[in-house]
């Protein structure tokens, strides 16, 4: 057997020796996970909604699109006729919020991250050409949101 084939079964073995076991550090991944779907659904999604129902009155279709893991990321595309033909759509303009989960210094140095710590809960506001923002979710309203979206829209719109 060779040394990366003893790795891989080591791997394997070692996440079904732990498979049954609730740690602390499992609890707190489990409860930021929850709490980012949460936020996506009490606040990212009403917010998108908002924004997509008056966008619309103006004559452009929005498209919402979420992650395929369970809401941690959700966009919203704004889409215009196109000037050469009106019956085609181009994207006019495209914003993300991108939950992340992570200990404390744990990204940098894993070694000194604190396991009994709850997980630091932010999410990245992006745009095609980048992140614009990072917020802790805590502390981001929809109303927060539809700002920033309108901010950068508008931005985008007289650049």
């Amino acid at each position: 057997m060779n040394m990366w084939e003893k790795k891989l079964r080591d791997i394997f073995q070692t996440e079904k020796k732990n498979s049954g076991e609730i740690t602390t550090q499992g609890m707190n991944v489990r409860f930021a996970e929850l709490n980012m779907r949460d936020f996506f659904k009490h606040v990212v999604f009403p917010a998108y909604d908002d924004l997509k129902k008056e966008i619309e009155k103006y004559g452009r279709n929005v498209e919402v699109n979420v992650d395929d893991t369970g809401m941690n990321s959700a966009s919203l595309t704004v889409y215009a006729p196109s000037d050469k033909n009106p019956d085609e759509q181009v994207e006019e303009f495209y914003f993300e919020i991108r939950g992340r989960a992570y200990k404390k210094a744990g990204f940098a140095f894993p070694e000194h991250a604190d396991e009994e710590q709850p997980r630091i809960r932010k999410v990245e506001i992006l745009l095609r050409n980048g992140t614009v923002h990072e917020c802790d979710i805590e502390n981001l309203t929809r109303e927060d949101i539809i700002e920033c979206f309108v901010a950068e829209y508008s931005k985008w719109r007289n650049y």
